[in-house]
């Protein structure tokens, strides 16, 4: 390859980059918006400002990009290993991922999406499955990453982390996401720190180090 197609192609990689983050970023804003079936892949690429074309080559089908659209969310809101700070103790770390964790799920594109799969369980059940695995699966796997981590370093005692995983993020889903997915008014913020403080001191209860 010549000099001048080398620099052609290191110039066409950022904008390659940029295309799919763009489109990425229309398909997030309009499956929240609209659902899986009220957005097609054409509505994606208007918004994108590419072609049908170009949604297809980056990302295959708009089932992948729904499933990456969810996990990119769960990305953004900081419930990833690489988020999580194995230097902070384990319940200060704890009571920042389970606020994390609430703002996500009770976000309104969280309850829309969450709304949409579990609508349309019957009539498209690959919809709750790209969901579980890209979102709540996703997150769990995260967690118990951290709790395996904080079980090898000996600040808790996490004989099983994924069960663990489970059981700290079930248990802080609770009331207030119960309340936003009826269209009910929320919990208070003190109220809502309160029970997540609890949480987090009722699972430090149960996984502390044995002396």
């Amino acid at each position: 390859m010549n000099h001048a197609a080398t620099k052609a192609v290191k110039r066409g990689r950022p904008r390659s980059e940029e295309k799919r983050q763009q489109i990425l970023m229309a398909a997030m804003e309009l499956f929240t918006r609209n659902g899986f079936e009220g957005t097609s892949v054409d509505d994606i690429a208007a918004a994108a400002g590419v072609s049908k074309q170009t949604v297809y080559s980056h990302f295959g089908s708009k089932e992948n990009l729904f499933g990456l659209a969810i996990s990119t969310k769960c990305k953004q809101s900081g419930i990833s290993p690489d988020d999580f700070d194995l230097e902070v103790p384990p319940e200060r770390m704890l009571q920042e991922i389970a606020q994390r964790f609430m703002q996500l799920i009770t976000s309104p594109e969280a309850t829309r999406v969450h709304a949409v799969c579990t609508g349309s369980a019957d009539t498209h059940p690959e919809l709750g499955r790209i969901y579980f695995e890209q979102g709540p699966l996703q997150a769990v796997e995260a967690v118990a990453r951290y709790l395996a981590a904080q079980d090898s370093a000996g600040t808790m005692k996490v004989e099983n982390p994924q069960h663990a995983a489970w059981q700290f993020l079930c248990m802080l889903k609770a009331e207030d996401q119960m309340r936003t997915q009826f269209n009910i008014d929320r919990m208070d913020e003190a109220s809502l720190q309160a029970y997540a403080d609890d949480c987090v001191a009722m699972f430090m209860r149960a996984y502390k180090p044995r002396a």
